[in-house]
């Protein structure tokens, strides 16, 4: 069984003892010896031993920590991933859906941006991982939860039309999301330009169908939204800081 334990998981420790001291430093060198592999040679070709021999450990102590490759690459994605995606909601604008939804998922482009490679792997080998005792799961809902949370405010701000189901349109838009990643990590990828333009106009052509019409929004007694061109401009330039 893996003993790797994601950051989040180390934090709810106490002061550690030397031993536990030890522990942890070979887990974190087993962790950046996986990632800086599988970044460079991808998933399939990255051996365990490789991966001791980068961390100046034995094989077998390898074991110890993690079972399989999988527990470490999803470890690798936990211990980063869980961290950006509570920095995206954290400083996401206080402005409307669409702006709100650009900012949480160009901090998760910035972020693959940065190892390609290990982009690759993530996006190729985790749809794929057993669940059962990885967490990838729970990682996964805490996003997709996010964003239902950000449309749930939407429609109590009378931006969106009620009735909808926020989780199945969470869904729809990290599906969005998902393929433009993909084409930007792809065999021929497109320029970032063109995949961040390409995610604000799925985005947008996405949640124009749901917003309230002018005279349903007076009717309601409230403001009508921003027009999906308007609200494209404004999410187009929030995007393009992320960068």
């Amino acid at each position: 069984m893996s003993v790797l334990r994601t950051a989040a998981d180390r934090r709810t420790v106490g002061e550690p003892s030397r031993r536990e001291r030890n522990k942890r430093n070979k887990q974190e060198r087993i962790l950046r010896a996986a990632r800086r592999l599988f970044g460079r040679k991808g998933f399939e070709r990255t051996t365990t031993r490789e991966i001791a021999d980068a961390a100046d450990i034995g094989a077998g102590t390898l074991f110890l920590y993690a079972g399989t490759k999988e527990d470490l690459l999803v470890a690798i994605f936990r211990d980063e991933f869980d961290r950006i995606v509570e920095r995206a909601f954290a400083t996401r604008p206080a402005t409307n859906l669409l702006d709100q939804a650009l900012h949480v998922f160009g901090e998760l482009i910035a972020y693959h941006d940065r190892d390609p490679g290990l982009a690759r792997v993530f996006v190729k080998e985790l749809p794929f991982v057993a669940d059962r005792r990885h967490g990838v799961a729970a990682t996964m809902a805490a996003l997709l939860g996010g964003i239902a949370r950000l449309i749930d405010d939407a429609q109590a701000r009378g931006e969106l039309r009620a009735g909808l189901s926020p989780t199945l349109l969470a869904h729809n838009l990290f599906a969005l999301y998902f393929a433009q990643l993909q084409r930007g990590l792809g065999g021929d990828p497109i320029p970032a330009a063109k995949r961040d333009e390409g995610l604000r106009a799925s985005l947008e052509l996405q949640l124009a169908g749901l917003t309230h019409r002018s005279g349903e929004a007076r009717a309601a007694g409230r403001p009508h939204a921003r027009s999906s061109s308007t609200m494209g401009a404004s999410a187009n330039r929030k995007l393009r800081g992320v960068r």
